[in-house]
């Protein structure tokens, strides 16, 4: 059974058990305008997630898992045009000590696409719906365009897709031929 909550809830470490439990987080109106500030969109109108929360041992760390899915606007890279966009993701996350997390970091543990999503855990309060938040962010398009949307680098002397770098000299060239002339 899982407990209805905003995304400002946090879970103090003494509710984490062994078994787990489940909450469904849903932002209201003022968090989802909160969410479109802090992360600079043109808008954000819904995000839930259901979420678990599981204590794995010391060894392992504190497990949040869980899907969410979130409707937002962004704004074209290219018009700034509005673009809408509905994420929707299955997250897990494992919550450890800030010595393990730095010992993780030490052995480049983030290298490995195998290996579970990690963070410290500071305190003794896991910040569930921040961490929900976060993972909206990190799923967003990162490059949002309206359909057909083009850049224009035409008559543009600082900008540079590659096709004048490829008509310009070799430099090793002008060498080559001062190593056959002499």
């Amino acid at each position: 059974m899982s407990k209805e909550i905003s995304l400002n809830f946090t879970l103090p470490l003494t509710d984490v058990d062994r078994e787990g439990r489940a909450y469904h987080l849903e932002a209201s109106e003022e968090e989802c305008n909160a969410l479109a500030e802090r992360f600079d969109l043109a808008g954000f109108s819904a995000l839930k997630a259901d979420v678990q929360v599981k204590d794995k041992g010391p060894d392992v760390g504190i497990e949040v898992s869980g899907q969410l899915e979130a409707a937002l606007t962004q704004r074209c890279i290219v018009t700034l045009d509005p673009v809408t966009e509905t994420v929707k993701s299955d997250f897990t996350l494992m919550l450890v000590s800030p010595e393990m997390a730095d010992r993780m970091d030490e052995e480049e543990v983030y290298l490995d696409p195998a290996a579970p999503e990690y963070d410290a855990l500071e305190g003794d309060i896991i910040p569930l719906g921040d961490i929900v938040a976060q993972t909206v962010s990190i799923n967003m398009n990162p490059y949002p365009r309206v359909e057909g949307a083009e850049i224009s680098i035409e008559n543009k002397k600082d900008i540079s897709v590659n096709e004048p770098e490829l008509k310009k000299p070799n430099p090793f060239a002008v060498l080559e031929k001062l190593r056959k002339e002499s």
